[in-house]
């Protein structure tokens, strides 16, 4: 099944308006052409994309930048290391922990359901999983 996210824009927004208002401010050419190229990294920001997919026996992490592909990261169950999945009210971030030493965040993707996808996919590949709920302190492992 595959699941979508998107940057929140509200920051990037913001920066790119503050780096713009600096880029016409500032009076040296130099330091102007810096404030234009930073304010383009924002605006590329704002529009990230990621895109997981969670097969039987792999997840696939895509990250997207004005509608292409930048990065393409496939992720086997002997890379992944733990699962923690944060419980905050009705929402949920799960951290996934790779060998390598990388924490993946996956949060905000829609449509429901991806708890219990990578929940299914740990426990089908007897992955350690770890429940956290700040309001009440580590909760299990599993």
């Amino acid at each position: 099944m595959t699941f979508q996210a998107k940057e929140p824009k509200f920051l990037w927004i913001l920066l790119f308006i503050l780096t713009i208002t600096y880029a016409y401010a500032l009076e040296s050419t130099i330091w102007t052409n810096v404030a234009y190229g930073v304010s383009f990294l924002f605006f590329a920001a704002l529009t990230m994309s990621y895109r997981l997919e969670v097969l039987e026996d792999r997840f696939i992490h895509v990250v997207q930048v004005f509608g292409f592909s930048i990065k393409k990261r496939i992720i086997h169950p002997y890379e992944v290391d733990k699962l923690t999945i944060i419980h905050l009210g009705q929402k949920a971030i799960i951290l996934l922990h790779l060998k390598r030493g990388i924490r993946l965040k996956l949060q905000r993707f829609s449509p429901q359901g991806l708890e219990e996808k990578v929940l299914q996919f740990a426990k089908g590949h007897h992955i350690k999983v770890e429940n956290v709920n700040p309001s009440q302190g580590r909760k299990r492992s599993n």
